[in-house]
């Protein structure tokens, strides 16, 4: 009877706890911008730089909020158009592609918000002079978060994506630059913004999100080759300061007992194999 006590009084409290958390199920996301802009430069006399715009690189007509852990997850689906690409014939080519995404988030009760920004794509490089890049110092990528609750009060948080601190990119860059080393492959980047002092219902998010691809000629004028592209982006909204599966997660209880009962049973096979080696040794 004791124990049935106790039971009933963990499913109670876990009901009371359920109870006491924010609601998400009336999360709102209103998209105002969603443009992107593919620059090139070419070197050979005389160097010139032309502009195209690229509709709805971040795909948001067709955005989704699904719930999370104590947030919501927008997930976009970026068009074939996230995409740079140069070689150094003619003298060499640059091309940055701008993709400005810009929505409102308006949630059910007061959030301390924190924005985690999940990205990935592939990449190719090739010839020494030949670079991409996500979060390279001459690209603008970076995000800016600001509460809409109270116009006359502001608070506003943002980061660059080539700080350190706040954002981590694989494969690593290399130096100067921030860009790739040569050959082909997948990237990812993530990028946590948090340190709002209040908690509130409604939020404007502005990301840039920029990739660059060069190719410029070298002393040898060998062949070079430099693409990027994006193929997913997700933003986790969380309330609890948590990176929402990011980097540098603390496990959950339950995956530490999971990497406990792994830790147990390998312990146990070497000592069971210490012990039939023993044994073995004694029968000869």
């Amino acid at each position: 009877m004791v124990g049935l006590k106790k039971v009933l009084a963990g499913v109670v409290a876990a009901v009371i706890a359920a109870a006491a958390m924010p609601s998400f199920a009336a999360t709102t996301v209103n998209v105002l911008s969603d443009t992107g802009t593919l620059t090139t430069t070419t070197y050979a006399p005389p160097s010139s730089t032309s502009s195209n715009s690229v509709p709805s690189p971040y795909g948001s007509g067709s955005v989704s909020i699904t719930p999370v852990t104590n947030g919501v997850k927008v997930t976009f689906n970026p068009s074939s158009g996230f995409f740079a690409s140069s070689n150094n014939l003619s003298g060499g080519k640059t091309s940055i592609f701008a993709g400005l995404i810009a929505f409102d988030i308006t949630f059910d009760n007061a959030v301390n918000l924190t924005t985690n920004i999940f990205e990935d794509g592939i990449y190719s490089v090739s010839g020494a002079n030949s670079r991409v890049g996500v979060n390279s110092p001459d690209l603008a990528s970076g995000v800016v978060v600001s509460q809409l609750d109270n116009l006359l009060s502001p608070e506003q948080k943002g980061t660059s994506f080539n700080n350190a601190a706040t954002t981590t990119v694989n494969p690593v860059p290399l130096v100067p630059g921030g860009s790739f080393a040569s050959g082909s492959g997948t990237w990812n980047l993530f990028s946590k913004l948090t340190g709002f002092s209040k908690a509130y219902r409604s939020y404007h998010v502005v990301i840039d999100n920029d990739l660059i691809a060069e190719a410029l000629v070298n002393p040898n004028q060998a062949p070079g080759f430099a693409a990027i592209a994006k193929k997913d982006f997700s933003i986790v909204f969380t309330f609890d300061g948590s990176s929402g599966g990011g980097p540098g997660n603390t496990p959950e209880p339950a995956s530490l007992g999971v990497l406990a009962l792994g830790g147990l049973s390998l312990l146990a096979r070497r000592r069971n194999k210490k012990k039939n080696y023993k044994n073995d040794e004694k029968s000869k």
